[in-house]
């Protein structure tokens, strides 16, 4: 299972949505993508799929999943060196 670290936009993303004008339904959602992220990155739920226009630092692959069932959010994140995964960021689609 590999190791989940978040930049300090994800850290305030996900403290906006727990926070007191937050919807807790999507708040749910996020973080049972992220459960499942950490699990298993290659999980059907996800639909995660690589960005070929973006890269990260130092020119990494960035993949994109899917972040809760309809509400158009996505997490955008890397591998580390450690096998780990680098969320990136938490944004809502366009």
């Amino acid at each position: 299972m590999p190791a989940l670290t978040y930049t300090r936009a994800v850290t305030r993303t996900l403290e906006f949505l727990a926070g007191p004008r937050a919807d807790r339904v999507l708040h749910r959602q996020v973080r049972r993508a992220l459960d499942k992220l950490a699990a298993d990155p290659r999980h059907p739920g996800l639909r995660t799929y690589r960005h070929y226009a973006a890269f990260g630092r130092l020119r990494e692959v960035v993949y994109g999943s899917y972040g809760g069932t309809g509400n158009g959010w996505r997490i955008r994140c890397t591998r580390t060196a450690d096998s780990g995964i680098e969320v990136m960021a938490i944004t809502p689609h366009p």
